[in-house]
């Protein structure tokens, strides 16, 4: 950016820190799917 001399662009933009906490949850738990291997037949969801 400095030597190129680019603007910085945020990629998440300015969020909110519930924001913030929801998309490193959401990143953590997608990174532990993978680590874990997981298929969508292993995760089932049960509403109530």
């Amino acid at each position: 950016m400095v030597v190129k001399e680019v603007p910085y662009i945020n990629p998440e933009g300015y969020l909110y820190l519930d924001q913030k906490r929801k998309l490193a949850v959401k990143k953590r738990i997608q990174n532990q799917i993978t680590k874990f291997g997981l298929t969508a037949e292993d995760i089932l969801f049960v509403n109530n």
